[in-house]
């Protein structure tokens, strides 16, 4: 006899007929059954069984586990042909079930400033063997909800979809919450708790270093120096607007409009490029935000740097003129000055140098072939 299919869970009754062909009545002494799943739940009592009549004995299949299951009904009695064997069989079958679960099982926020949106992301997955399907999206607690995420939702089997917990508080204090999804898997009812605190808003950018001091640059040429802004409080700082006040300065790298979230940083340089000589003072940059006004002093002075050399005429009586060599490094490194063409004279002024450096300086005498001498004894100058 075949049960068929059967689903994990369920159970299937099917009646056996026992008929007796003989001439004479026949005792029926035992039934018995072997197989996992198979029982005897109802038939015929063990009264004799007259001749050619029937009786029925009620076997029920419950598999136990997804699997193919066999097994043998014994009947004992005093037939001729006792003991008679039935032979059973019957399919267990998975029961169709979803299977919800969340990853991370539960979104902390900690504190989040009043006004500012946080949001993190929960992994559902279905692990069962049929798709999962939503029927209601419960969310407590002030200022908590969910994006991405409806009853129109499905999750295939062995699918998984990704949905937004937002904490917005709207005041200071600890909430506590949850967000409880009703399925038609197993739970039923899946609870993500949920908790974070609100706290005042605070609004506040700050600059390091506080100042930019230049002290002496050559004319016509340009120092930067930088300073790091940082949001220093708890809140988006948006940067309206920049200016700079002072002759020969100028900014760059932070730009209108730009936002810096909390403890986010941007870099402010600040380029000294004097076309006068003489001290500015009184410059700075103003940084308006809706933090309020942040000034950055700035100083500098333009000055005019030069370094006169002059030498002894060649003794050579083709030369033709004089090339002039600088670098920082003594004894490589060299640049020529005057690379156009060689000076006639025995005097070279340099304007292009640089407060604070030291410099070497060679000459070289040159014929009308253009050939050149060797290096004449380096000069050094340091700029102050």
């Amino acid at each position: 006899m075949g049960f068929g299919p059967v689903s994990v869970g369920s159970a299937l009754t099917e009646s056996v007929n026992l008929t007796n062909s003989g001439t004479v009545a026949v005792n029926i002494s035992q039934a018995m059954i072997s197989g996992t799943g198979f029982t005897i739940v109802g038939g015929s009592s063990m009264a004799p069984l007259p001749a050619g009549q029937s009786t029925t004995v009620q076997v029920r299949f419950a598999p136990q586990s997804a699997a193919a299951v066999t097994g043998t009904m014994t009947v004992m009695s005093d037939a001729t042909n006792s003991p008679l064997s039935v032979s059973l069989s019957g399919t267990g079958t998975a029961t169709p079930q979803p299977l919800i679960s969340a990853n991370p099982a539960s979104a902390i926020f900690g504190s989040v400033a009043d006004g500012i949106i946080n949001s993190q992301s929960i992994l559902l997955q279905n692990t069962g063997n049929a798709t999962l399907t939503f029927s209601n999206i419960a969310v407590t607690g002030a200022g908590f909800s969910a994006t991405g995420l409806s009853t129109s939702t499905t999750i295939a089997a062995g699918g998984s979809a990704t949905f937004n917990v937002i904490f917005d508080p709207s005041s200071g204090g600890a909430v506590n919450g949850s967000i409880v999804l009703t399925t038609n898997g197993t739970p039923s009812q899946l609870t993500i708790p949920v908790s974070g605190t609100g706290v005042v808003a605070t609004y506040q950018l700050s600059a390091s270093p506080t100042s930019l001091s230049f002290s002496n640059v050559n004319v016509n040429t340009s120092s930067q120096l930088t300073t790091t802004l940082t949001n220093t409080g708890n809140s988006n700082v948006t940067i309206s607007s920049l200016s700079v006040s002072g002759a020969g300065f100028s900014a760059s790298g932070v730009s209108n409009g730009l936002v810096l979230q909390p403890a986010q940083t941007a870099t402010l340089t600040v380029a000294f490029d004097p076309t006068v000589t003489g001290l500015v003072s009184g410059a700075d940059v103003m940084i308006t935000t809706n933090a309020g006004l942040l000034p950055i002093p700035l100083s500098g002075a333009g000055v005019q740097y030069s370094v006169s050399l002059t030498w002894d005429a060649s003794t050579s009586s083709d030369v033709v003129g004089y090339y002039v060599y600088s670098s920082t490094t003594e004894g490589s490194g060299y640049v020529k000055l005057n690379p156009s063409s060689p000076v006639s004279s025995l005097q070279f002024t340099d304007t292009t140098v640089q407060a604070g450096v030291t410099y070497y300086y060679v000459v070289t005498a040159v014929d009308s072939s253009e050939v050149e001498s060797a290096d004449s004894t380096p000069a050094v100058a340091s700029i102050p």
